[in-house]
């Protein structure tokens, strides 16, 4: 950074030398134009920030992160090698540090004003960095007091696990009662081995553990406890059991032997024992359309095609899983839909057409989408991928006040409210399928509406 005057620092290539300025400050705050381009995140969020007319004092990257992640003051604390104190910043609001440095889709990055002068900082590795060197977490000074009011969270996936670890920095008791006999719901079920590692998923929930979070596994509420007797037991109760049922396939055909949804495709697939022989397609653009597609090459299936109807640049998963993907042989067709699945009882084909796609607008989202030519591509399975799942009605609260939306969720007031007093949603049960971090921030909302209720209830005596 040079040939500018001091306060009004200008970025020169040819001039540029290693002093390390510049990463003391977000670069969309030194040099003015980043913040206010057209066609990306960043420009998004600088255009629509949170109070009009004034600017913000938030780094993108801070904005774009769900969980509000200070990423400015952790990756500082990595340069200066002080590991320790990024590692605490990290845990300060996630939960899940270790899951979200290999699972996340990494908003910030996206959002990164670094990128405007040669590439964004590989944050979601400098955050998998930094908790792998400190990978425990000391118990806090002060415990939760026993007179604290006492929250159930029922269901042990993202969102339970962010709601405990934020109930529990409230000071108040937090439980989490899991069906499984482990922790961590889609996490461990559904996201495959060679992606997150289980023993990462395990680490987190340890630390947690040692927080102070109470976890109770293999109780299933409903039927080793009624939801009557959670309700008495306890001063409110929150419901994050997710949106573990897929929709069948929405093309023609869905009803042939092979065609599947990502997460029943890759439920557990790393126990499974089959072989698939012959092709796979997948439609989806998302993180778990390429990892349905991984898998289906680690199951022998060749070639493994992914379809999604945006421009490869625009695909939700982002540029490295996409790479990825590619480089581990998955076929990308960007820019088709399938639209149906033919064959004489079993899957032997998928029709794909081609979308035409417009220009993108301000965060990203393709306009347009018309039909074009198609093609046949041969297959023997068909993953859908598009992120349809819903609650399963069979593991919720059974109260007639609690209803359910008209997407299949619970249905939910703005402070994460369900109709019962007392009792509450998050996660994918409130907002049917999401990313994971963004199933953790509706936890730690939700256990901050619920402390702010008790809090309130308290006073009022």
């Amino acid at each position: 950074m040079a040939g500018g005057r001091t306060h009004i620092p200008e970025y020169n290539q040819n001039k540029c030398f290693t002093c390390g300025g510049c990463t003391h400050q977000c670069p969309a705050a030194v040099f003015t134009e980043l913040s206010d381009e057209h066609g990306s995140l960043r420009g998004a969020l600088f255009t629509n920030r949170p109070y009009e007319g004034k600017p913000t004092d938030l780094p993108p990257c801070r904005l774009a992160c769900p969980l509000g992640q200070d990423v400015p003051t952790y990756v500082s604390a990595i340069a200066k090698e002080d590991m320790a104190g990024a590692a605490a910043v990290i845990r300060q609001t996630n939960a899940l540090p270790s899951v979200c440095g290999r699972a996340c889709i990494a908003s910030c990055m996206r959002a990164c004003s670094r990128a405007g002068i040669d590439e964004g900082v590989d944050i979601r590795g400098l955050k998998r960095f930094a908790v792998n060197v400190v990978d425990q977490v000391d118990p806090p000074k002060s415990a939760v007091k026993t007179s604290a009011p006492k929250v159930a969270i029922i269901g042990g996936g993202p969102a339970g696990l962010a709601a405990a670890h934020r109930l529990i920095q409230l000071g108040l008791q937090a439980t989490v009662l899991e069906a499984n006999e482990v922790a961590g719901g889609m996490l461990v079920d559904v996201i495959p081995e060679f992606v997150l590692p289980r023993e990462m998923v395990a680490k987190d929930v340890a630390n947690l553990e040692k927080m102070g979070v109470d976890l109770r596994l293999g109780v299933r509420v409903g039927k080793d406890m009624s939801w009557e007797e959670v309700e008495k037991e306890y001063d409110a109760v929150l419901v994050t059991t997710g949106a573990p049922r897929s929709a069948r396939p929405a093309v023609k055909g869905a009803e042939l032997e092979g065609a599947t949804a990502a997460t029943e495709f890759c439920c557990n697939a790393d126990k499974r024992q089959d072989r698939i022989e012959g092709p796979v397609v997948v439609q989806g653009g998302g993180q778990a359309a390429l990892q349905a597609a991984r898998t289906a090459l680690r199951l022998g299936a060749s070639p493994v095609t992914v379809v999604h109807s945006t421009p490869l640049e625009l695909w939700p998963a982002g540029p490295d899983a996409v790479a990825l993907a590619k480089s581990e042989g998955v076929e990308l067709k960007p820019e088709f839909r399938a639209t149906a699945v033919e064959g004489n009882g079993v899957i032997e084909s998928v029709t794909v057409n081609k979308v035409f796609v417009g220009p993108a607008d301000g965060v990203g989202r393709p306009t347009g989408g018309r039909s074009g030519k198609a093609e046949k591509l041969s297959a023997v399975v068909f993953v859908e991928a598009m992120e349809n799942r819903r609650p399963d009605k069979a593991n919720q609260p059974e109260f007639e006040e609690i209803g359910w939306g008209l997407l299949g969720n619970l249905k939910v007031c703005g402070e994460y409210k369900l109709g019962r007093p007392g009792w509450y949603a998050a996660g994918e049960t409130a907002t049917g399928a999401a990313t994971v971090v963004d199933s953790m921030a509706t936890g730690r909302l939700a256990a901050e509406a619920i402390e702010r209720d008790l809090a309130a209830k308290r006073e009022a005596k």
